[in-house]
């Protein structure tokens, strides 16, 4: 087998498995909680901190609430959290990137220079100050997410939009009396999609990790809502005597960001795009 031939299978390969594991994660987030029978909220006394069993297939926390529920029902927050945060940031970013990119001059010279603006400040601390003003939910962390998150993808279709601008069929265009937003929606924007959707791609698990993160520290998700990084820190204190009340989320968020990363790498070496 040739080599290019070898590294495309590969690429194939490595797309598909991340497409279908995140597949069954996605379908599991949306059907547990909804078939199971069981409450993410509802606490029992009787039924605390009890092992794995065909009742509870992850067991129970220590108010009694069914994990595999609770597990399953955090997966869909992060799931929200990180496609949300990528269609959001993506539109912003597209919008932006596209107008500096293909107008230039002082227009670029004040977005671009307001991305800096934005991004010189870490975009946790966004998330938290939103968080702090608006309440720990789910809506909270998507807005802090998305305030200075679109600022790379802006970034990256400016560079994109620079490039492609120049190339002999948008002067064609141009020469025929085409419109700059015809010919950004028919001939720029199509031929720049790649590195765009790569880099909005590997946005998902930057994402779901940050919210992780801030439900771990304890200004993510408030109970009794359940998500991958919350679960994780109620089960600290819970560690030495029932490992598997952490064990199981840390599984379920490796997982997922496991599918998506070889999803972003798949693409990437698919079509020859290099993030920047």
């Amino acid at each position: 087998m040739k080599r290019k031939d070898r590294q495309k299978a590969e690429s194939n390969f490595i797309l598909k498995t991340g497409v279908i594991l995140l597949a069954m994660l996605t379908l599991l987030a949306v059907l547990v909680p909804i078939f199971s029978g069981q409450s993410y909220a509802e606490q029992n006394p009787d039924l605390q901190n009890l092992g794995s069993s065909a009742a509870h297939l992850f067991g129970t926390d220590k108010f009694g609430r069914d994990l595999f529920v609770r597990v399953w029902y955090g997966t869909r927050i992060s799931l929200f959290v990180g496609i949300g945060s990528m269609a959001i940031c993506g539109a912003v970013g597209i919008v932006i990137g596209a107008a500096a990119g293909y107008a230039g001059g002082i227009i670029d010279l004040l977005l671009m220079r307001l991305g800096d603006l934005v991004d010189a400040v870490p975009s946790l601390l966004y998330v938290i100050l939103i968080t702090l003003t608006f309440g720990a939910n789910a809506g909270s962390i998507l807005l802090g997410i998305c305030i200075s998150g679109w600022v790379e993808s802006a970034r990256i279709v400016r560079a994109e939009v620079q490039r492609v601008k120049t190339l002999n069929f948008c002067e064609a265009a141009r020469i025929l009396g085409a419109g700059p937003i015809r010919i950004l929606r028919t001939h720029v924007l199509p031929n720049a999609w790649g590195p765009v959707i790569v880099s909005l791609t590997f946005f998902i698990p930057k994402a779901i990790f940050t919210e992780a993160f801030l439900s771990f520290v304890g200004v993510g998700i408030e109970a009794p809502q359940a998500s991958l990084g919350s679960l994780i820190q109620a089960a600290r204190s819970q560690m030495r005597l029932y490992p598997s009340q952490m064990l199981y989320p840390i599984l379920v968020l490796s997982l997922l960001l496991i599918s998506l990363h070889l999803i972003g790498v798949g693409l990437e070496q698919k079509g020859g795009w290099n993030r920047r």
